[in-house]
């Protein structure tokens, strides 16, 4: 997913997120659901006697809620690339971890290496003969239509 947002004249930033699985709000209510769910089977268990299931019941709210937790952490990563008339600032984010890189606009290039049979596409950027990749966990169209629009900048 491709946000542009064009800030002043020649200023323009875009923020590159890979496609979430699921929001955090839908997350909460599929896990109350399943929660609730589970606890209408526990009550029905009890009542006919048959203690032995619930606490395994339990361990699996337990694991789903973890892995749903992990789940959210996973999608809040995403990519900033802020392109002014002099510089080019890319900022790789996830969650609190922040880096950097910046590069003098003149001396860099965005190049694309279109997909092969065995490799996806890739677009860079060069700093000091060090290549950077960008745009690595959106798919193919997203990374043509991201490229094609660094290209007008």
């Amino acid at each position: 997913m491709i946000e542009h947002t064009a800030l002043k004249l020649e200023e323009h930033r875009l923020i590159i997120r890979p496609n979430p699985a699921m929001s955090w709000k839908l997350i909460k209510k599929i896990y109350i659901a399943f929660a609730l769910f589970v606890l209408v089977i526990a009550v029905i268990l009890s009542m006919i006697n048959v203690y032995l299931a619930i606490p395994f019941y339990g361990v699996e709210v337990i694991f789903l809620g973890y892995a749903l937790y992990i789940t959210a952490l996973k999608s809040s990563y995403y990519e900033e690339v802020k392109i002014d008339k002099f510089n080019i600032k890319i900022s790789f984010v996830n969650r609190k971890n922040v880096k950097n890189y910046d590069f003098v606009r003149q001396w860099a290039e965005f190049k694309f290496k279109p997909a092969t049979n065995l490799t996806p596409s890739e677009i860079s950027i060069s700093k000091k003969g060090k290549i950077l990749l960008i745009a690595k966990r959106v798919n193919e169209a997203d990374r043509k239509k991201l490229f094609n629009l660094l290209k007008t900048f």
